[in-house]
């Protein structure tokens, strides 16, 4: 019987070990490894709720990560230049980045987290900001084409 007693301990202990959660990493570049200027690599990116994301300036070019549309219910966040910056993805849904500095040059990202659930809207804010873009305009609409 105590053997049974233990087993059920070992078990039950087992089932209440929290779920890892991954990290992943995008990189902040100049020029990355396509030959395009300015980009997130990778510029689209699906994690699960829960994981984080590192985002790592790979060179000193005033590079910086920040949240310009995010789930209802989600932490924004913005980078210090050419700092590395972790961030939780604690919502279902997409995600747009950009670098503050780079913005206009069309240096963007997009992280889907689960299900899609607020794709409409995240097509629609990434528009509005692909109309200051002086080029790159397309790169929002091409990472949301991966979303599914």
């Amino acid at each position: 019987m105590k053997t049974l007693n233990l087993w059920s301990v070992v078990i039950l202990s087992c089932l209440s070990l929290p779920v890892l959660a991954a990290n992943h990493e995008v990189r902040m570049m100049t020029k990355g490894s396509d030959g395009q200027a300015l980009v997130f690599e990778p510029s689209y990116i699906k994690v699960a709720v829960g994981d984080s994301v590192t985002f790592n300036p790979m060179q000193k070019a005033g590079h910086t990560s920040y949240s310009v549309f995010e789930p209802v219910g989600a932490t924004p966040w913005q980078a210090k230049p050419d700092t590395p910056l972790t961030v939780k993805i604690d919502k279902e849904g997409v995600y747009l980045v950009e670098c503050f500095v780079h913005k206009t040059l069309g240096m963007v990202a997009v992280i889907q987290a689960g299900k899609p659930v607020n794709l409409e809207a995240a097509r629609q804010k990434a528009a509005e900001e692909s109309a200051h873009m002086m080029v790159g305009k397309d790169r929002f609409e091409k990472a949301l084409a991966q979303v599914k």
